[in-house]
């Protein structure tokens, strides 16, 4: 066995897919804000900030292209999506929009020349590819590390905002509309429930 491998299985990992209850980790905002700001590069960090403001999968985010944005939404087309059944529209805020523009502007800058529709929004290696999910989970993986926060996955950023919405009121069909479950069963699986949300539904009751 190498020294470099003696070295890497005694670095503890803060990643980890599940916690004790079969579920990836809800964060807090503070936690949610902490764990961007550790990514390496505006790049991952745009990623990041998609996966929060979308509450999409890690899969579907890396396969974007610019062509999928318009000036108040971001298209997932079914080719995308998991099972590929239909695509979905997330309506994104003005904010987020910025943080677009943002890398957007980075992206020319790094490419030297305005991105074509048929461009990934997050390239990878190779020309004409796109980032690999697990590239960004080792740049999560990193970032996790330096935060110390456990049981963290690229699904706690999913999980996390379906949950926020959820606590908010929102309406589950709404919920559903924009993370793409295929039905309400699926859907309740993601959402988490802590002890303050007992105590609001009992007082409810009186």
């Amino acid at each position: 066995m190498s020294l470099s491998h003696c070295v890497l299985s005694t670095t503890k990992s803060y990643l980890m897919k599940n916690n004790r209850y079969g579920q990836s980790k809800v964060l807090t905002t503070p936690e949610l804000d902490l764990v961007i700001d550790y990514l390496p590069s505006i790049f991952h960090k745009t990623i990041a900030l998609t996966l929060r403001n979308t509450g999409a999968r890690v899969g579907e985010v890396v396969q974007l292209k610019w062509g999928d944005l318009t000036e108040e939404s971001i298209i997932f087309p079914k080719t995308i999506v998991k099972r590929k059944l239909k695509s979905r529209e997330i309506f994104i805020s003005n904010t987020f929009k910025d943080e677009l523009i943002k890398w957007k502007d980075n992206w020319t800058i790094l490419k030297g020349r305005n991105p074509l529709p048929e461009d990934y929004i997050f390239y990878g290696r190779f020309n004409g590819s796109h980032i690999t999910s697990r590239a960004f989970m080792l740049a999560l993986e990193k970032s996790l590390n330096r935060a110390k926060i456990p049981q963290v996955s690229s699904h706690s950023f999913r999980r996390t905002q379906l949950s926020k919405l959820h606590k908010s009121g929102v309406p589950l069909k709404v919920i559903q509309s924009l993370s793409g479950h295929q039905n309400l069963q699926t859907l309740s699986l993601y959402l988490s429930v802590d002890d303050s949300d007992k105590k609001k539904a009992i007082s409810l009751l009186a």
